[in-house]
């Protein structure tokens, strides 16, 4: 049996298929290969965590890109409104507002510089809207009392020196003459001496002395900017009281913060510079500002 299994397989090395064989063997190779190309291939499926991942992250995506918008995006109104929403959820927000006023004024000023009107007066707008929330839940200070309407202050009136009063004089009784005749004369009946008036001295006008309160001095926090005339910022500025006085404050980064005592509606002047020997020596600037509360915003000051 081996031997003529391998003078069977020696015998196939030397034969050749038939012709016709070969040409249907070749025709269902390529209707095979055909029909497999045109066979539609599985669609890929996504897998649900990764759709909720894309999504979440391109809500972070935006997020952040609403947040960090300046002024000349169109996602500025967005931003500001989300801000704006933040001031209920703040621990302290007298300070977030006084920090987001800040930051509203610092881009307001540097738009300006640049020359960007439109987005200037966006970063306006919104750093009133600011300002309009900080007035709303700051602090008030407290009133001083107000006199009364009913409390009347009454000055001592001089009392009048009673006038000795004259007593009645009476006027001698005149005796009758006798004469011969036996006729009786008539006695005269003097008339009583009339009293002279006594003059009752009038009351003196009692005049209310006008008051007018004195604001109590409260303690005052005010804030700004120091920047030169191309719009960056003064690091370093001397803050006085008094032109080329003695340094009260100074300027971090641009930034002003100071405290002092003030009355309301007191004015109040303060003078800044800086030497700075690349922009020709010495630069000063000045601002005043009329105290209405704890909180004082001196806006932006420009050295030249």
């Amino acid at each position: 049996m081996q031997d003529s299994l391998a003078r069977a397989l020696g015998g196939l090395k030397g034969a050749r298929m038939d012709d016709v064989a070969a040409d249907e063997i070749r025709k269902r190779l390529e209707q095979a290969w055909t029909e497999r190309g045109a066979r539609r291939r599985p669609r890929f499926v996504i897998p649900g965590f990764a759709r909720a991942f894309a999504v979440a992250a391109l809500v972070v995506v935006v997020a952040f890109a609403t947040m960090r918008a300046p002024a000349d995006s169109p996602l500025y109104g967005a931003r500001v409104a989300v801000e704006d929403s933040l001031v209920s959820l703040q621990s302290d927000p007298v300070d977030y507002l006084s920090q987001l006023y800040a930051e509203r004024l610092e881009e307001a000023a540097r738009f300006e510089a640049t020359g960007n009107a439109l987005a200037a007066s966006r970063a306006r707008s919104a750093q009133s809207d600011a300002l309009r929330l900080l007035n709303q839940i700051s602090p008030k200070p407290e009133q001083s009392p107000e006199p009364s309407a009913s409390t009347a202050i009454s000055v001592p009136s001089p009392s009048a020196t009673p006038e000795t009063t004259a007593s009645p004089t009476e006027s001698p009784t005149i005796a009758p003459t006798p004469t011969p005749r036996p006729t009786t004369a008539r006695t005269a009946t003097p008339k009583p001496a009339t009293p002279s008036p006594t003059l009752t001295p009038k009351p003196t006008t009692t005049t209310k002395p006008s008051l007018t309160p004195t604001p109590t001095p409260m303690d005052v926090h005010a804030y700004g900017y120091v920047l030169y005339a191309d719009g960056s910022p003064v690091n370093g500025a001397c803050v006085s009281t008094s032109l080329d006085g003695i340094c009260v404050a100074g300027s971090n980064n641009g930034r002003i913060d100071l405290q002092f005592s003030a009355r309301k509606g007191q004015s109040i002047t303060l003078y800044v510079r800086n030497y700075d020997a690349a922009r020709g020596g010495t630069l000063h600037g000045k601002v005043t500002v009329t105290v209405g509360g704890p909180e004082v915003a001196l806006g932006t000051i420009t050295l030249r």
